[in-house]
């Protein structure tokens, strides 16, 4: 069972940040917004789609992650 870090990360403040974008299709920004808000009513933690997005980029940098597999997998099915 991989286990995660789960202490709160604080997003960077805006003037040591350096941004990025990630944009999404109309229907994927519905979905996954109504993703986050089952996320909220499963936890009871209210979470916007920045930080949801940080933390599932750094699970994925964990090093024993189902996630990063996942996505090696992925990556190398859609690069043949």
């Amino acid at each position: 069972m991989t286990t995660y870090d789960t202490t709160p990360r604080p997003a960077p403040k805006a003037d040591g940040a350096i941004p990025t974008t990630v944009r999404f299709d109309p229907s994927e920004s519905l979905e996954i917004d109504r993703w986050i808000l089952e996320l909220r009513k499963q936890t009871g933690i209210r979470r916007d789609k920045v930080e949801v997005i940080r933390e599932l980029l750094c699970m994925a940098r964990t090093p024993d992650s189902i996630l990063r597999d996942a996505l090696t997998d992925r990556a190398q099915r859609m690069g043949t």
